[in-house]
């Protein structure tokens, strides 16, 4: 993913995800945030309930890449480990 995941474009995330989440999920959903160097509320939104959804199914849910600022948010919010993010910069 690259840009930001705001109120304009959180929608489109969430389409994407309930279309990887549909059927049979994966054992695990990485999502690449290399490229997102801003994230909102509405975009956390979207994370929390794909990973409710994941973890129903039995998929593990987590996010890598994570850059500085957005990472700040995540940690701010309290949710950098609900979503598996590690250290900014590194995968895990």
């Amino acid at each position: 993913m690259t840009g930001e995941i705001d109120i304009a474009t959180s929608g489109e995330l969430a389409s994407v995800l309930a279309g990887l989440l549909d059927g049979t999920p994966p054992a695990a959903l990485e999502l690449d945030f290399g490229g997102v160097r801003f994230l909102d509320s509405s975009g956390i939104l979207v994370l929390l309930r794909a990973q409710g959804r994941a973890a129903d199914q039995g998929c593990r849910l987590t996010v890598v890449d994570v850059q500085p600022t957005v990472h700040r948010v995540l940690e701010i919010t309290g949710v950098l480990e609900l979503l598996g993010v590690g250290i900014p910069g590194r995968s895990r």
